[in-house]
């Protein structure tokens, strides 16, 4: 019966660790998703002339 619960424990374990590894996976991905974003609207604003960005015209 003490094998059976510490390998339950073993278990339980394990799935803290990959539940945590997958909280870190979608944090990152949403950290490179903003930054994807932030660049292309930067790319969108040089190629129509500084429309999002007025200060670089004037």
């Amino acid at each position: 019966m003490k094998n059976i619960s510490k390998h339950h424990d073993v278990q339980r374990k394990y799935r803290e660790k990959l539940q945590n590894k997958q909280e870190l996976n979608t944090y990152a991905r949403g950290w490179f998703l903003f930054i994807l974003f932030a660049v292309l609207l930067v790319v969108l604003s040089y190629f129509f002339g500084g429309t999002f960005m007025p200060y670089q015209t004037m």
